[in-house]
């Protein structure tokens, strides 16, 4: 299930690391909706796998260096959930959220308007997909995060790895990601600045290859179109 944010700012500079007000936004209006749904997906304990995705547009960015300028201050929240369940609690935790400002450093932002997305129908072993956020690739070894992007020749093999802890929470079985492929068609590195670190991720147009069973959950899971 897809559905769309749509958002407005009291002015028009956006933090550059805005992903993690974005997480705040999300704990916000979990916590005022269910907290029991909250402490489901967010653990300061516990580093908890979620069945949910997001990604941001900007219309017409200017990037400088510590924020992002957004002449018309609207921007679009896309959220992708793989099952039903979760999937209308966000969208009613965010409806609850109308109009309410949500504070951030020096600036607010409000939510508007709340629309469905149509999904396509998997209907292939085979599919093109372009991200709409970017692939992070993680690989934690001696208690130390590394991150992989397409440059790297163990990305599809830590990509592999990442769909097979994701399967975790799922009925789908482990096995299902052996035969998996992943090619870059007009994909690239990417740097994204995340708690103060730099992570190496890759975006772009990709083909991938796999049961269709595990492609719908990928595509249901992750933010593609």
């Amino acid at each position: 299930m897809r559905f769309k944010l749509y958002l407005t700012l009291e002015n028009a500079e956006m933090p550059i690391q805005y992903r993690k007000n974005i997480i705040s936004y999300f704990k916000l209006a979990l916590s005022e909706y269910d907290e029991n749904y909250y402490k489901k997906f967010y653990n300061k304990k516990d580093n908890i796998i979620k069945n949910y995705t997001f990604s941001t547009y900007f219309k017409n960015p200017k990037i400088e260096a510590d924020k992002i300028i957004i002449e018309d201050k609207k921007f679009e929240l896309n959220i992708s959930v793989e099952d039903y369940e979760t999937a209308i609690v966000l969208y009613n935790s965010f409806n609850k959220q109308k109009y309410k400002k949500f504070s951030l450093n020096k600036n607010s932002w409000s939510l508007q308007d709340i629309s469905m997305i149509m999904e396509k129908e998997i209907k292939s072993d085979k599919i093109t997909i372009k991200f709409q956020s970017p692939l992070c690739t993680r690989s934690r070894q001696d208690n130390k995060d590394y991150y992989y992007s397409i440059e790297y020749k163990e990305f599809e093999d830590i990509l592999k790895i990442n769909i097979k802890q994701q399967l975790k929470i799922t009925n789908l079985p482990e096995t299902i990601v052996d035969d998996f492929k992943i090619k870059p068609i007009e994909a690239k590195k990417v740097l994204i600045k995340f708690y103060e670190k730099c992570l190496e991720c890759s975006t772009g147009v990709f083909e991938i290859n796999g049961d269709k069973q595990l492609l719908k959950y990928l595509y249901q899971a992750r933010n593609g179109k």
